[in-house]
């Protein structure tokens, strides 16, 4: 059975403040098919699929997505005087996506551990051809090098304030992906924690970010880069607790627009909890189990939709009654 591929674009939220979890809140849901070629295509056919098949990788349909962010951002109030920062993972760290940026957008990206960078070199200094400065070690490199001092950081991450560590590499390219673009490099420490004493260890591997955002203090991108796990948490709920893509549909909008507004009911139950609740388990919520012996910082998806069931039981009740 063939799968549907959607790609989400999520807003990144703090409400209860720095010691607080995040959350994600879906703003665009596009479906995005790759057209399959037919075994019997003619040649002709072949490579007219092929073209669609471009128009439809998951980097163009990412940075179309960001392009009308930007846009309705900047039709808002003060909306162009806001910068954007988009955090994706290592699948968009490419030359299609980082080239379409719209303006007055950064991006904080992963990278891979063996990529070859350039020194940056002013426009003022170049000669000719020559676009790029000497060649640069590569971020596994930047980690082990001794000499580049490791900085301190306290985030919140996986239900607590934790210490990172982490360098900053200023002033370089990417000539493969940014070509002659000023970039700066973060190569963060494997934090290497357990959530309770006798777990497994998790986190045991560095990470390497790319940013095109030459002035916010590598703090802050280090953090909204934290952040986008939520964006994991949504696809497990909308796929574990919403049914997005179970639907038996079979009409071609239907089959789009369906997964589409499950993700948007879902987007306005967050966006309801955070305006209400302030993103915190109040009373209002079912009594924890007893074998819970912490309070969660937040409602769960599960709360926030048995909530809701109940309050749309009690409308139902009390419209009877009149």
């Amino acid at each position: 059975m063939l799968g549907q591929r959607f790609v989400q674009t999520s807003l990144l939220l703090q409400p209860g403040g720095a010691e607080h979890p995040w959350r994600a809140l879906p703003v665009s849901f596009t479906h995005a098919p790759t057209p399959k070629i037919p075994k019997r295509a003619s040649p002709e056919e072949q490579a007219a699929l092929k073209e669609v098949r471009k128009k439809h990788r998951l980097s163009l349909v990412a940075l179309e997505q960001l392009q009308f962010c930007r846009r309705y951002l900047d039709s808002q109030p003060g909306g162009r005087q806001r910068w954007l920062m988009d955090v994706v993972d290592g699948g968009y760290s490419n030359r299609t996506f980082f080239a379409g940026l719209p303006e007055r957008t950064q991006v904080v990206a992963r990278v891979r551990k063996d990529a070859k960078f350039r020194t940056y070199l002013p426009p003022v200094q170049r000669q000719g051809a020559r676009k790029y400065g000497p060649n640069l070690p590569t971020p596994l490199e930047y980690l082990q090098d001794p000499d580049l001092p490791w900085q301190s950081m306290n985030v919140f991450v996986a239900g607590k304030l934790r210490t990172l560590h982490y360098k900053e590499v200023p002033r370089l390219c990417w000539p493969r992906v940014t070509q002659d673009r000023q970039m700066r490099l973060i190569v963060i420490k494997a934090p290497g924690y357990r959530l309770r004493q006798g777990s497994k260890l998790l986190y045991r591997e560095p990470a390497f970010l790319i940013t095109t955002d030459l002035t916010t203090p590598a703090t802050e991108l280090i953090a909204a880069y934290l952040a986008r796990w939520e964006v994991e948490v949504n696809f497990r709920d909308e796929k574990t607790l919403l049914g997005v893509g179970q639907a038996q549909v079979r009409h071609a909008q239907s089959v789009a627009r369906a997964p589409a507004f499950l993700v948007a009911a879902y987007s306005m139950l967050l966006w309801s909890n955070i305006r209400i609740f302030g993103d915190r388990r109040t009373q209002q919520f079912d009594r924890l189990p007893a074998w819970r012996n912490t309070k969660p910082a937040r409602p769960s998806t599960r709360d926030l939709i048995r909530l809701l069931q109940q309050q749309a039981q009690q409308a139902n009740l009390d419209q009877m009654r009149n």
